[in-house]
C-alpha cells in the first residue's frame, strides 16, 4: 500500500511538471512573437494567456499567474483593450504592472506584406492576412445596440450551426439565451429600451459569448448573419420598421428558440441547508444563520419542484448533521447537482457595515486570502472531520472535470441570483470564487457553495429573513439550474 501511495504521488508530481512546462514554453512563445506579431496573430497570443492564467488559478500557481497577467496587460494594451482587471489582481499580488504605455507605446503590430499577382488574369492567391484571418481565434471586435437588437462584429465569419438559442421561463420573466463561439474584446454590456426590458452582452466561458434578451412578455426573436456581423432581436431584416419589429415573420435566417432541451424529472438535486441543530453557524443578535438558510434551502426545493425537478435535502429541520454525511446523501441519491446554502460574516467588527453581497463558491485547490478565510468559517465547525478528509481531499483536487463543472454552474447561479434579486433589492455581486470547503469534498457531482449575503452587515441581515428576499432568491437558483442544464444537459 506504501509503495502505491508513493509511486501515485510520483506521477502526479510528473504530471504537474509536464504541464508547467508546457505554460513556460507559451509564455517564452509570447515574449519571442509579441515584438513582430500582426494584430491578428496578437489577438491569439492574448487568448493563448487568457488559457495560461485559467491554469494558474486551477494549479494554484502564483509565479505562473503573475507571468501570464503581466503579459495580458502587455496584449490588451496593444490590441486596446481594457487592462485594468488584469492591472488589478497584480496589484493584489503586490506586483506592479512593468509594462506602462509610454513603453508599449513603443512596441507597434507589424502587418504582413501582401504578395504581389502573379498575372492580371489569373485569380489572386490568399494573402498572409487572409490566411491568418481564417485560423485565427475567433472574437466579437465590437457591440452595438439598436432600441430592439444588438449586433456584434466579428474578425471573421460565423455560419449558422454556430448559433445555439434555448429559453428559460420563469414567473414574470422570459429569457431568451443565444450563445456565440469566441471571445467577446472589451467589458460586458447591458441595454435596456422600450421594446425589451433587458439585452445583456457577456463572455459566458473563455470560448462562449452569451446574449441574453429579458422581457416580462413573450418575445418572437430572430437573428441575421451578415458577412462578419450576427445581428439578433425583433427586427427580421435591415429595412423592417418599427411598427413591424413588435411582430415579425419568420425570416429565413431564424432559427426558431426551443423550450428546455432536457427533461427535468429525469434531473436530481440535493439542496443542504449549512450548519443546524448545535451548530447555529454565523449569529448577529437575535438572527442565527441556521434559521435563514434552512428557509431559504426549502423554497429552493419547491422551487425546484414545480419546475419538474427531483429534490432531497440533508436535512429539512433543525438537526445538526455532520459534514461528511451530507455530501453521502447526494452520492446515495445519485444526484445531479449539490448545492450547499450559507450566510456570510465580517471577518471583525469595523468590516460589519462594509462587506455585503452574495456569492457562490465551488471547491478548488487555489485559495486566496479572502476565500481562505470564508472556508474557514464555515468549516470550524467540524475541525475534527478534517484528519478524515484530508486523505481524500488532494484527490478530489485532481478531478479537473468536476472543478471545472462545477465553476459553470456557479456562474450560472450566481448570475441567476442576481438577475432574480435585482429585480426588488439593491444587491452586490460578490462574484463567483473558489475555496477548500469541506463539504463540497467527497460529492460525486458538480458541486458549489452559496453566501446568500452577510449576517453582520445591519442591513443584508434584515433581507436574508425576509420572505420576499427569500423567494427571489429561490427563483433564481432555480434559474441558474435551468441555465447550467440547458448547457450542459
Amino acid at each position: 500500500m506504501g509503495k502505491t501511495v508513493k509511486l501515485f504521488w510520483v506521477w502526479c508530481a510528473l504530471v504537474i511538471t509536464l504541464f508547467a512546462n508546457v505554460h513556460q514554453q507559451q509564455i517564452a512563445q509570447f515574449d519571442r512573437d509579441f515584438p513582430r506579431a500582426s494584430s491578428e496573430e496578437l489577438l491569439k497570443l492574448h487568448h493563448m494567456l487568457k488559457n495560461v492564467y485559467i491554469q494558474s488559478i486551477i494549479q494554484n500557481d502564483t509565479a505562473l499567474k503573475i507571468s501570464a497577467l503581466e503579459r495580458l496587460v502587455k496584449s490588451s494594451t496593444s490590441l486596446r483593450l481594457d487592462a485594468a482587471p488584469y492591472e488589478r489582481e497584480l496589484k493584489t499580488l503586490g506586483v506592479s504592472s512593468l509594462n506602462k504605455p509610454s513603453d508599449l507605446a513603443k512596441v507597434t503590430p507589424v502587418e504582413p506584406v501582401v504578395p504581389p499577382r502573379p498575372q492580371p488574369t489569373r485569380p489572386n492567391p490568399p494573402t498572409q492576412s487572409s490566411q491568418a484571418q481564417s485560423t485565427a481565434p475567433l472574437a466579437a471586435l465590437s457591440v452595438s445596440f439598436e432600441p430592439a437588437d444588438v449586433t456584434l462584429r466579428f474578425n471573421r465569419p460565423i455560419t449558422e450551426k454556430q448559433v445555439k438559442s434555448f429559453l428559460l421561463k420563469s414567473s414574470g420573466t422570459h429569457r431568451y439565451v443565444f450563445d456565440l463561439p469566441g471571445a467577446l474584446m472589451g467589458n460586458s454590456r447591458t441595454h435596456e429600451g422600450a421594446f425589451v426590458d433587458q439585452i445583456r452582452v457577456a463572455q459566458y466561458d473563455k470560448e462562449t459569448i452569451r446574449i441574453v434578451f429579458s422581457h416580462k412578455q413573450p418575445l418572437q426573436l430572430h437573428y441575421r448573419i451578415e458577412g462578419n456581423s450576427v445581428t439578433l432581436g425583433l427586427s427580421q431584416t435591415p429595412q423592417t420598421s418599427k411598427a413591424s419589429a413588435t411582430s415579425p415573420t419568420s425570416p429565413a435566417q431564424a432559427t426558431p428558440l426551443p423550450t428546455r432541451r432536457f427533461n427535468p424529472s429525469t434531473k436530481t438535486v440535493v439542496i443542504d441547508p449549512g450548519h443546524g441543530g448545535r451548530d447555529g453557524g454565523a449569529v448577529n443578535g437575535r438572527y442565527v444563520e441556521k434559521v435563514a438558510v434552512l428557509d431559504i434551502s426549502l423554497k429552493i426545493g419547491k422551487e425546484l419542484q414545480k419546475r419538474g425537478y427531483k429534490v432531497h435535502y440533508t436535512r429539512s429541520k433543525d438537526v445538526y448533521i455532520q459534514l461528511r454525511d451530507r455530501t453521502r446523501v447526494a452520492n446515495d441519491k445519485n444526484a445531479d447537482l449539490f448545492i450547499s446554502v450559507h450566510a456570510n460574516a465580517a471577518p471583525s467588527k469595523d468590516k460589519r457595515e462594509s462587506m455585503y453581497g452574495v456569492e457562490t463558491f465551488f471547491l478548488s485547490p487555489a485559495r486566496s486570502e479572502r476565500s481562505k478565510n470564508v472556508a474557514a468559517l464555515e468549516n470550524k465547525s467540524d475541525v475534527e472531520e478534517m484528519t478524515h478528509f484530508s486523505k481524500e481531499t488532494y484527490l478530489n483536487f485532481l478531478n479537473r472535470e468536476k472543478i471545472v463543472a462545477s465553476n459553470k454552474f456557479a456562474l450560472d447561479v450566481q448570475q441567476g441570483m442576481l438577475d432574480a434579486l435585482k429585480k426588488g433589492f439593491k444587491v452586490r455581486d460578490g462574484g463567483v470564487r473558489e475555496a477548500p470547503f469541506w463539504v463540497l469534498v467527497g460529492a460525486q457531482m458538480p458541486a458549489i457553495l452559496l453566501e446568500v449575503g452577510y449576517i453582520t452587515n445591519p442591513e443584508e441581515v434584515k433581507r436574508i429573513f425576509n420572505p420576499t428576499y427569500q423567494n427571489l432568491l429561490a427563483k433564481g437558483v432555480a434559474d441558474g439550474v435551468d441555465a447550467y442544464f440547458q448547457k450542459n444537459h
